[in-house]
């Protein structure tokens, strides 16, 4: 088993951080980088690093993996972040390492059985809410493929 943490909320799509253009960088879609802004961060922490490949999109409607956009033209096209996958090593332990420095700098509702995935993919293990909605967060645990 892997474990992702997903971040998403209020704050990305207020400050238009849902569609900096950092997000389209190839290098940050195939994971050579990590960084999309140095103003993307979780409350007053570090800047947030993402895991392009699996950062989730919503382009024309349809929910896209970052990996998927390598390459595609998107001049035309709507899309936004939908769910930013946070650069961890794959472990709960790295996933849960981050989050307690995101509850460092905030008040976060957990609830540790969810009844619903908001992210659609894997099992979520934990949701966070942040008490002014301006991120969600969710623990997903994935079965290894390959």
């Amino acid at each position: 088993m892997t474990y992702a943490l997903y971040a998403w909320g209020n704050f990305i799509d207020e400050v238009g951080l849902d569609r900096d253009p950092g997000w389209l960088d190839a290098a940050l879609l195939r994971g050579e980088r990590d960084v999309v802004s140095e103003e993307l961060m979780i409350g007053d922490t570090e800047t947030l690093r993402v895991d392009g490949p699996g950062t989730i999109f919503t382009v024309d409607g349809q929910r896209v993996e970052g990996r998927d956009l390598v390459g595609r033209d998107l001049g035309d096209a709507r899309w936004q972040v939908a769910q930013i996958l946070v650069a961890t090593d794959g472990t709960h332990e790295d996933a849960l390492r981050v989050m307690a420095v995101v509850e460092e700098d905030g008040d976060y509702a957990t609830d540790t059985a969810p009844q619903h995935n908001p992210v659609g993919v894997g099992e979520v293990v934990t949701l966070w809410s942040d008490e002014h909605g301006q991120w969600d967060l969710a623990l997903v645990r994935r079965a290894v493929t390959g």
